[in-house]
């Protein structure tokens, strides 16, 4: 359930959450970074979120900020940026759903909940993809994002390959409304978006030369010990999967061959087929369920964390059966 957002008086919020309204601008940001640390527990995050913030109320960057040698923020940007940081202690609500906004890459998405949040994890698997891909940018590939969410995986991939065509696919309607959205802002053209279990509702004989996701993989036991701000918050069906969390990794894997040709290029530049965001300690099993189904070079890839965050695996040969799931 998405808990709403209490309206609190501004008189309330001065006396609780009081942030200078005229001072040096890492004097504010470091006021507002100490309320945050009291949550995260992060200092450089904390930093990161007050720096978002008073870019986000004030529509200035960083840069812009800091060369102001003393700053007053208005009446409504104080009542505003007070709002936020109550919002975020006392509600749990995530900064991006408050902002309505995150950077993916190089691109800046809107975010509404409860469609899932673009982790930065995801993030740096992605940008190594695209710089796997680069020498492929004037090549037209096929490619399959399922469960798709903000849309955050395939418009970094649509833009990187303007020749290519990307397919976009999620279970959830909001979902493609939202990743619909991105597309227009960002002005990317070249993605297909279609409502889908999965390769259910994909049209007959698709094939694809790469297909990649961030599936569901969150255990029970897992979502229960995460954070209010994500339980509270973000959609539990984008995040956990039955199976100790395997259960829709399992399908992919298990149909993937169907929709997949073998593509030379991509051998050529060692680029996989299947490219799936996993848990932090599902790599094993998830490398076994892609040997099992007859991929070649399975290799799994750890985030910077030291976390297993991606598998990924080749095709030497297609299968030639027909869709099933």
């Amino acid at each position: 359930m998405i808990c709403p957002t209490n309206r609190i008086e501004g008189s309330v919020l001065k006396k609780e959450i009081f942030m200078p309204t005229s001072n040096t601008i890492h004097t504010i940001a470091h006021t507002v970074a100490q309320k945050l640390n009291t949550m995260l527990h992060d200092k450089a995050l904390s930093e990161q979120y007050a720096w978002w913030m008073l870019e986000a109320i004030t529509g200035q960057n960083q840069a812009a900020l800091i060369a102001h040698q003393q700053f007053t923020l208005t009446t409504e940007q104080q009542q505003k940026l007070d709002l936020w940081v109550h919002n975020q202690l006392e509600n749990h609500e995530p900064l991006q759903y408050l902002i309505g906004t995150a950077p993916f890459n190089d691109l800046n998405l809107v975010i509404k909940p409860p469609i899932l949040i673009p982790r930065i994890e995801t993030e740096e698997w992605v940008a190594d993809l695209v710089k796997a891909l680069q020498p492929l940018q004037s090549a037209k590939l096929s490619i399959l994002d399922l469960c798709t969410g903000s849309g955050c995986i395939a418009l970094v991939l649509a833009k990187a390959l303007p020749q290519s065509t990307i397919y976009a696919t999620d279970i959830s309607p909001r979902a493609l409304e939202l990743a619909q959205e991105n597309a227009r802002r960002n002005t990317i053209t070249n993605i297909k978006f279609q409502q889908s279990d999965l390769y259910e509702q994909l049209p007959a004989h698709t094939k694809f030369d790469l297909i990649v996701g961030n599936p569901p993989y969150v255990t029970e036991d897992e979502w229960a010990e995460l954070d209010p701000s994500v339980t509270q918050w973000e959609d539990k069906g984008a995040l956990v999967a039955e199976k100790d969390g395997l259960a829709i990794i399992e399908r992919i894997i298990a149909h993937a061959q169907n929709f997949l040709r073998h593509n030379e290029h991509l051998e050529e530049y060692a680029i996989p087929s299947l490219i799936l965001e996993i848990g932090r300690t599902q790599g094993r099993a998830v490398a076994q369920l892609m040997k099992d189904a007859n991929f070649s070079s399975v290799k799994i890839q750890k985030d910077l964390s030291g976390n297993d965050r991606v598998v990924y695996g080749s095709v030497t040969h297609v299968a030639n059966s027909p869709h099933t799931q």
